[in-house]
């Protein structure tokens, strides 16, 4: 059984990092959207502010607000750095998945134990199924 004990690890860990992979990707792409409008919204106001009306300084605001030459940096740091923090968030509720796979993997000396290792990332993921997939231990009453 301890081919079983290895699958069982291997899928466990491809699914555990596809799943770390797309929850940061979610993040990444939320960091950049806030980025890009907080730039938009940030440009726009500060070309709406004037302390004189001249038509050279309408020009040079109009082209400011086009030519935002910093935005891409600042969103391109803003995606990097949601996906690092996202695969962080992610990383951290799969710790038993990780630990149990590396058990279920690496344990060569006993047989029994990569076996209840096995166990226990199957018992880890029915957990957390039946936690995302039901309502029990979730409240329910939200209209009293």
């Amino acid at each position: 059984m301890t081919t079983i004990s290895k699958t069982a690890g291997a899928v466990s860990l491809v699914s555990c990092f596809h799943d770390i992979h797309k929850t940061a990707m979610i993040s990444s792409n939320n960091a950049y959207a806030k980025c890009a409008s907080n730039n938009m919204i940030s440009t726009s106001i500060g070309n709406q502010k004037a302390d004189k009306v001249s038509y050279k300084d309408a020009q040079r605001k109009n082209w400011l607000a086009q030519s935002n030459f910093l935005a891409p940096v600042k969103e391109t740091y803003s995606r990097v750095s949601g996906y690092v923090s996202g695969a962080l968030k992610a990383s951290v509720r799969y710790i038993p998945n990780f630990i149990l796979s590396a058990i279920a993997i690496g344990c060569k000396k006993s047989k029994s134990v990569a076996n209840v290792a096995a166990i226990g990332l199957g018992a880890v993921e029915l957990l957390d199924f039946i936690k995302n997939s039901t309502n029990i231990n979730q409240r329910t009453d939200y209209l009293k």
